[in-house]
């Protein structure tokens, strides 16, 4: 008899579902692409920025994206997001995605280019989540 278990460590029933998804998706759609991007922003070998992502078929998500307080508003950021989109198109991608809490930074996306497709309300604070896409 199947059971649910809850589990504290996720690192084998991920495996085990991203592997069922994977082979779910392929035999659907056929064996697809899938590679993951990370774009770093360095000072003196340092790490104060950047980009981790996943081409997966023909779309870039962003999911993570950080620079560091004193390096904002300098222009790294719409070059980060040149470069990982343009690392992107290399492998295919035709569409980009993100998401960003109302806190963060919805705003500069749009200065990018994206454009806003969902947002649900309801996090603490009266904080919102945004979803945006935007064309490669």
């Amino acid at each position: 008899m199947a059971a649910i278990n809850v589990e504290r460590s996720i690192g084998t029933t991920k495996k085990a579902v991203l592997a069922g998804l994977i082979g779910y998706n392929n035999e659907r759609m056929g064996k697809q692409k899938y590679r993951r991007l990370a774009i770093s922003l360095k000072e003196r070998g340092k790490i104060v920025g950047g980009i981790v992502g996943e081409v997966w078929t023909s779309v870039l998500f962003m999911q993570l994206f950080w620079i560091e307080q004193k390096f904002r508003g300098k222009d790294h950021g719409t070059k980060l997001i040149a470069a990982i989109e343009d690392e992107a198109r290399k492998i295919g991608a035709t569409r980009s995605y993100l998401d960003t809490m109302s806190f963060q930074a919805p705003g500069f996306y749009r200065s990018c280019g994206y454009k806003e497709f969902g947002a649900i309300d309801g996090y603490p604070g009266g904080v919102t989540r945004h979803w945006f896409t935007k064309s490669l």
